[in-house]
């Protein structure tokens, strides 16, 4: 606001003076000059009726003269002054009107209303720098969460487009350079309802910029930075930036795991879904020699997760410095027959189309399909418009540049225990993967799951708490049953973590006894979530199913029966 005033009076200022000088000589001159009434007495003009005067006429109204009909020599003064006056007028309000259509006081006027809009947003937000294709997946997700977004963009021609969508036009949204400190401080990056900044432009030099600064202006707020390249990753890593999202190097390190264990990529597949889809069908890479095709920033980290599968492969790229010191590598682009025969497509078992461009790596995967029907297809799309076009080729694995990045945000940002448990799922054994996959078969019923956190503290579940005041021991199996039923039955939810303090405890039994503080991971159907806050906001509800006892109804009346037990 202070910026809009300051912008305007100063582009007002000439236009003032100017008008305040011709207004005040005016009025003046009109004082000076006497007037005459109808009997020929002299009359001396008030400031008053001068001012009147000069302003109805400068403004082109004119309600005639007055107070008495004017003298020659006041009608000649007021044709000297009627031109200068109205030209002023005119000099004036044209300026106001090109201040108005000048685009750097619309841009002023733009960030003086973001800035308002978000001192007045009273849910807890995220920065959210960049809103290409991964940026609205992301924002979409955290509003189905509850959680409010900000949004930084470059261009002003998305933010428009942000203002047509019914999804996304009630969010603060500014156009700017993203890596600017002053824009990052006016999106509210000191606000305490600020729950971090995440950086997804298509840059990373411009991601590191947004996370150092962020991390140097508030340090205990996260930070989630998309990052591509392994020397922007270590730069983010000296500056203590937490969350790296590297979407080449995430579906590299899960293409080993459906190498090495299929149901574990199947688990961590269903728990990273998006809630209600269908779930996958277990798959599972053949093991035999391989053909990756482009030795870029992708294929590079496919290559290393094969070296670490010992598993033999082939490389195809149009580089020769890529292929040139190494004895299994073929010069091509790959989308040519001949290459892909040299490469040896026919004994091979599965191929990965691992170029920069889309329309390249589907040429690849249906010349390689042609030659060999019975490849485990592999292929990276870069552009997500092009996802009729992947879906109908009907490939083993996609890997999506912007679904990936966007799940991983939305899995650290939204469900913190999730990473948790999916790391102590890669190093467990089969036996507990496959206990895993038992129990969420049993309550998904065919669709991928919700998430939530239940923590165990006032204000998200009194009903615990008021048990336990009571003395009642709950355990985890009174909560997780549908108690508005006559005859409870079991929710469709399955408790992954048990975290409290220090400790953490994964696949907690239904005897396991819940204590003040404990913070529960689960993975169910949405109906179950809200059963559940259900069950942890009724005290009487919960205490009477884990005493079968007959409870009092309300605080008063358990106090009294409390009271008249004693």
């Amino acid at each position: 606001m202070d910026n809009i005033i300051w912008l305007t009076m100063r582009r007002m200022r000439t236009p003032l003076i100017v008008m305040i000088l011709v207004y005040s000589l005016s009025v003046f001159g009109m004082v000076l000059i006497p007037g005459q009434d109808q009997a020929g007495r002299a009359v001396q003009v008030s400031f008053l009726d001068a001012t009147y005067f000069i302003a109805s006429m400068a403004t082109t109204i004119g309600f005639g003269e007055m107070p008495t009909a004017f003298t020659d020599a006041q009608r000649l003064y007021v044709f000297i002054i009627l031109f200068p006056n109205v030209v002023a007028w005119l000099y004036s309000i044209g300026t106001i009107l090109s201040l108005f259509l000048d685009p750097q006081f619309k841009n002023v006027q733009h960030r003086s209303r973001f800035a308002r809009r978000i001192r007045w947003l009273g849910d807890p937000f995220y920065i959210v720098c960049g809103f290409g294709n991964t940026g609205s997946m992301i924002v979409k997700g955290l509003l189905k969460r509850g959680i409010s977004a900000v949004i930084l963009e470059r261009k002003q021609e998305i933010i428009h487009g942000m203002a047509l969508d019914d999804d996304f036009s009630h969010l603060p949204a500014l156009a700017g350079d993203v890596t600017d400190r002053r824009l990052l401080e006016l999106a509210g990056l000191e606000n305490k309802r600020c729950l971090g900044v995440m950086a997804i432009t298509n840059e990373d030099h411009a991601n590191l910029t947004i996370a150092i600064t962020s991390k140097l202006l508030r340090p205990e707020l996260p930070v989630f930075a998309r990052s591509e390249t392994r020397r922007v990753s270590a730069n983010m890593a000296s500056f203590g930036i937490e969350h790296r999202i590297d979407p080449y190097t995430i579906f590299a390190e899960r293409f080993y795991l459906a190498l090495s264990s299929p149901t574990k990529y199947l688990v961590q597949d269903w728990l990273i879904g998006i809630p209600g889809s269908e779930l996958r069908t277990e798959i599972k890479p053949p093991l035999g020699r391989w053909i990756i095709a482009g030795l870029g920033r992708f294929g590079s980290r496919i290559a290393s997760q094969l070296n670490q599968a010992g598993l033999p492969f082939t490389i195809i790229d149009v580089h020769p410095d890529r292929v040139e010191n190494r004895e299994d590598a073929v010069l091509g682009r790959g989308t040519e027959a001949h290459t892909l025969m040299e490469a040896g497509v026919k004994e091979a078992v599965g191929i990965i189309a691992g170029t920069g461009d889309d329309v390249d790596n589907l040429s690849i995967i249906m010349t390689a399909r042609e030659l060999n029907p019975d490849l485990f297809i592999v292929v990276r799309q870069e552009n997500q418009q092009n996802d009729a076009l992947f879906d109908s080729f009907n490939a083993d694995l996609i890997a999506r540049r912007s679904l990936i990045v966007a799940r991983r945000m939305l899995t650290v940002a939204t469900t913190p225990l999730l990473p948790v448990f999916l790391t102590h799922l890669v190093r467990e054994d089969e036996a507990f993967a496959a206990k895993v996959k038992n129990r969420l078969e049993a309550v998904l019923h065919g669709h991928a799951p919700n998430l939530w956190t239940e923590e165990l503290i006032a204000g998200h579940a009194n009903a615990f708490l008021a048990a336990a005041n009571e003395g009642e021991d709950i355990r985890l199996e009174h909560i997780t049953y549908n108690l508005r039923m006559e005859n409870p039955v079991s929710l469709d939810c399955v408790c992954l973590l048990l975290e409290r303090g220090a400790s953490r405890l994964f696949l907690p039994g239904p005897k396991q006894e819940l204590l003040a503080g404990d913070r529960l991971l689960f993975a169910g159907r949405g109906t179950a979530h809200r059963e559940m806050i259900w069950n942890l906001t009724e005290p009487s509800v919960l205490i009477e199913f884990a005493t079968a006892r007959p409870q009092a109804r309300g605080a008063v009346m358990r106090w009294l029966a409390r009271h008249g037990t004693g």
